[in-house]
């Protein structure tokens, strides 16, 4: 069956990090505006790792002891009815991330929520998320099925491909997965020199020997620079 395709879409520093002081400068404003603007024209489907959505997306701390799990297993949820013009995917082993609405207002778009979660997530984070109205997908006992979660996006949601922006763990894992397909950079005129900060890609110090060749590029207005990456089959 057909999945979503991936392209990793994240915002970095000419030295490759992803975070830092350079971020949010005066001077990067061309670079940062253009990456949010790209990014429901790359894909209607914004995706992230826990730690980014949770800083970013769902902070909230949901006190789980109020919902009832009694009836719920572990198999996919989808509430009836339920379409978006966009989504926003969060791949979320444990079910962490704390929804106050069932939506992420980012980029100019309210996009639906969407969870990815294993069966280590609490069942009463499931009944929150009913709750909530924000469906969710099993895919996998302790971690995350990527391959899986990509068919079932596609199937339920009609997701033909994800941006997936974040952070550096979750960018690595689908790397070493072999699910990227293209990947999007938008290097900002800085440069952070912040050794502590991670990079686009984090695959545990193992190398993934996967090559991609370069399809496009584009000078922005302060001199940042869009690289567009293919897979190269």
């Amino acid at each position: 069956m057909e999945r979503a395709q991936v392209i990793i879409h994240m915002y970095e520093s000419i030295d490759g990090k992803i975070d830092g002081d350079w971020d949010g400068l005066p001077g990067d404003k061309a670079s940062g505006d253009y990456y949010d603007d790209i990014l429901f024209k790359i894909s209607n489907t914004n995706a992230n790792g826990t730690n980014t959505i949770v800083m970013y997306a769902a902070p909230g701390d949901p006190d789980l002891s109020q919902y009832d799990p009694a009836g719920i297993d572990y198999q996919d949820w989808i509430p009836a009815g339920i379409s978006a013009a966009t989504w926003d995917v969060s791949f979320d082993r444990r079910g962490r991330a704390g929804w106050e609405k069932n939506y992420f207002d980012y980029a100019g778009k309210k996009s639906r929520a969407i969870e990815v979660v294993t069966k280590l997530a609490d069942r009463r984070y499931l009944a929150f998320l009913r709750a909530m109205e924000i469906p969710y997908l099993i895919c996998g006992d302790d971690q995350i099925d990527f391959a899986s979660a990509l068919v079932k996006l596609r199937q339920y949601f009609g997701i033909k491909k994800v941006a997936l922006g974040g952070g550096a763990l979750i960018n690595g894992a689908f790397l070493k997965a072999g699910l990227v397909d293209e990947i999007s950079l938008v290097m900002a005129p800085y440069i952070s020199g912040d050794t502590s900060k991670k990079g686009t890609f984090d695959t545990r110090q193992v190398f993934v020997n996967q090559r991609f060749k370069i399809v496009q590029t584009k000078l922005l207005g302060d001199g940042g620079i869009h690289l567009l990456f293919a897979k190269d089959n």
